[in-house]
């Protein structure tokens, strides 16, 4: 592996990271409740505070990242997928830019801005505030730490080596301990600095402009969302980047939470749109766009809602079988978090249901043929079947219908309690064999195997009449040997679904 796909994998966060562990989730699926949490973020809080040094760089190390490895696929259990950023080129060579220049601070100066940042009784310095966040915003643009993030080999002083991640590093100790101690008055001032000094770091080198972005995102600052759409959009920006943009979106909806129904509007439909561009991405920044459209649970723009534009994005991605479980299974739970109502004529939302099984059904068969060889591979699957799956029909406790299944009302609920009601045994099914001792494991794989046929025959004998999701919106790629003519079967029953463990709606 390359250097620079070293660096990359350092700051490129893993979709797990919005996963609860999988004992956790399977023991969820099972209880009879959803999670109470919302996902957890990423970078939180580091335990210890982290004293200057010169930078605190998260992403760099090696040479920048023009192959990208997702860690989230980086473990034994699965296979090792190389991405190659062609944002990421021309923005290799340090010597290519200039430090933002700044007087230095001391390691005194920033105990204290950190001691501000954790008490809301402390009188908020904005000199001080100012002069911090430009100290390390120099540190990090600094070519010779760049430098030695990527080659540590080549420089000798240590401080320097370190430069970039202390510099991170103290800047997201003070976000984290203000957010912590509940001080508005000092993050209402140092929001604003962070506005102003960091944007510039998006033309620099590709290290600066991810730490940049780190920083930006995990401020959750409402009034950096116009600036964060701006890179998403950029077409010349690094994947990294984006991904901590689409994050910075997350943030702000699930942490600020002050946007208006209109801006949340604008942000999803930009979102949707560069998602549609964006299919060739890795699948790990594809799952962060799509985990920012399900925060912020806009289907549709208000002046058009026939076009349903972001629901439509969602729909294609949970649709396209050459996209990543997990990426497809946030769409899913997009969709089941988006608010459409009434508002989008004819929305079809049992056939988001009926996708969303389909999706289930191929997860399962995919468990059932690796876990004799992956068995580690099988039960991530079976997270993320138990985990944003089975949230795209029960929806998220503590967000308000949010769901399919409570979103909706008689016949059309009705239906879609068919498909989860079909889902839950081979599911289960699933959740046991994950763990199991291994004398049970040939037993269970067969009750599996059986189960998955089971729920396969009952979906293809159960395809929607309709397979629009709204008139002329994208449609449900239906194979022809399931094609809706076939209907006069789809009284068949459904796979008994095993009430012992089974969750109400």
């Amino acid at each position: 592996m390359s250097k620079s796909s070293i660096a990359a994998s350092r700051i490129a966060p893993s979709a797990g990271l919005v996963r609860v562990g999988a004992a956790a989730l399977l023991a969820w699926a099972w209880a009879g409740h959803g999670p109470g949490a919302t996902p957890a973020l990423a970078w939180q809080a580091p335990a210890k505070s982290v004293e200057p040094t010169k930078d605190a760089q998260a992403p760099a190390e090696d040479e920048a990242p023009q192959e990208a490895v997702d860690p989230s696929e980086s473990h034994k259990a699965a296979t090792l997928t190389v991405y190659r950023d062609p944002n990421v080129e021309g923005i290799r060579d340090p010597s290519k830019f200039q430090e933002v220049r700044a007087n230095p601070v001391s390691a005194q100066t920033i105990n204290q801005f950190k001691a501000m940042a954790a008490s809301p009784l402390a009188p908020v310095n904005d000199s001080l505030i100012n002069n911090v966040v430009a100290a390390m915003v120099a540190q990090m643009s600094s070519p010779r730490n760049i430098q030695a993030a990527m080659d540590p080999a080549g420089e000798k002083n240590s401080a320097v080596v370190t430069a970039v991640q202390s510099a991170t590093m103290n800047l997201l100790e003070a976000v984290f301990a203000s957010r912590s101690a509940k001080n508005v008055n000092f993050q209402v001032k140092y929001d604003q600095i962070l506005l102003q000094k960091l944007p510039p770091l998006f033309k620099h080198h590709f290290i600066p402009r991810i730490q940049a972005m780190i920083v930006l995102a995990q401020s959750a600052n409402p009034d950096a969302l116009k600036t964060l759409l701006d890179e998403i959009k950029n077409p010349s920006q690094t994947y990294w980047v984006k991904l901590w943009a689409f994050r910075g979106v997350t943030n702000i909806k699930q942490l600020a939470n002050r946007l208006s129904a209109s801006q949340e509007a604008d942000a999803a439909k930009v979102i949707g749109d560069e998602l549609l561009k964006g299919k060739s991405w890795p699948a790990w920044v594809q799952f962060r766009g799509l985990e920012a459209l399900a925060a912020l649970r806009q289907g549709f723009l208000p002046a058009s809602p026939r076009s349903a534009d972001m629901a439509s994005a969602a729909f294609q991605y949970l649709t396209d079988e050459s996209l990543a479980f997990n990426v497809r299974s946030e769409a899913a739970l997009a969709l089941g978090m988006m608010q459409i109502g009434t508002a989008v004529p004819r929305y079809n939302q049992v056939v988001v249901g009926y996708a969303a099984a389909r999706l289930a059904a191929a997860m399962l068969d995919k468990i059932s043929e690796v876990h004799s060889e992956n068995p580690l591979r099988a039960q991530d699957l079976t997270t993320v079947l138990v985990g944003p799956l089975f949230q795209a029909f029960q929806g998220q406790e503590g967000q308000r219908e949010s769901g399919l299944l409570n979103a909706t009302s008689g016949a059309v609920k009705t239906e879609i309690q068919k498909y989860f009601d079909a889902l839950q045994p081979p599911a289960k099914a699933a959740a046991a064999l994950a763990g199991a001792p291994a004398g049970q494991i040939p037993a269970l794989r067969e009750d599996l195997r059986a189960k998955v046929d089971a729920f396969k025959a009952f979906l293809d004998k159960s395809v929607p009449a309709d397979v629009l999701l709204f008139p002329n919106g994208p449609s449900l790629p239906v194979p022809a040997a399931t094609e809706p003519a076939k209907q006069a079967d789809a009284t068949a029953p459904a796979p008994k679904a095993e009430t012992s463990g089974r969750r109400g709606s």
